[in-house]
């Protein structure tokens, strides 16, 4: 089973939509953003999620520092959504950590967590 740190705005919600999608597929773990990052690092969790207001930002920047920027990116921002394509290339460059945006949790966690599941 895929292990999953969510950190940043909206966690909640950000799990409720990863176990409505891929029910029994993930364990997710509601953390600050120091500590998951620092997990996903030591290898404890295999992916980070972050939100924030841009996505880039406070959603990213523990992760950008503690595990990389080349395995961080950012998958939706402010009225710029979330693209199937786009995830699957930052899964084939081997990129771990994911921001977003708050709006767009509900089309983009969905989308993002079924690529996981399908790895």
């Amino acid at each position: 089973m895929k292990k999953i740190g969510i950190a940043g705005l909206q966690r909640e919600q950000i799990k409720q939509q990863i176990e409505a999608t891929a029910s029994g597929q993930f364990e997710c773990h509601i953390l600050n953003d120091m500590d998951a990052a620092m997990k996903v690092k030591s290898g404890e969790l295999d992916y980070f999620i972050g939100c924030c207001n841009t996505g880039a930002g406070a959603a990213l920047s523990m992760a950008i520092a503690i595990i990389g920027y080349a395995q961080s990116c950012t998958i939706a921002k402010p009225a710029i959504k979330a693209k199937e394509e786009e995830i699957a290339t930052f899964l084939s460059e081997g990129k771990v950590a994911f921001g977003l945006s708050v709006e767009h949790v509900e089309h983009a966690i969905p989308m993002l967590t079924k690529q996981l599941a399908a790895r």
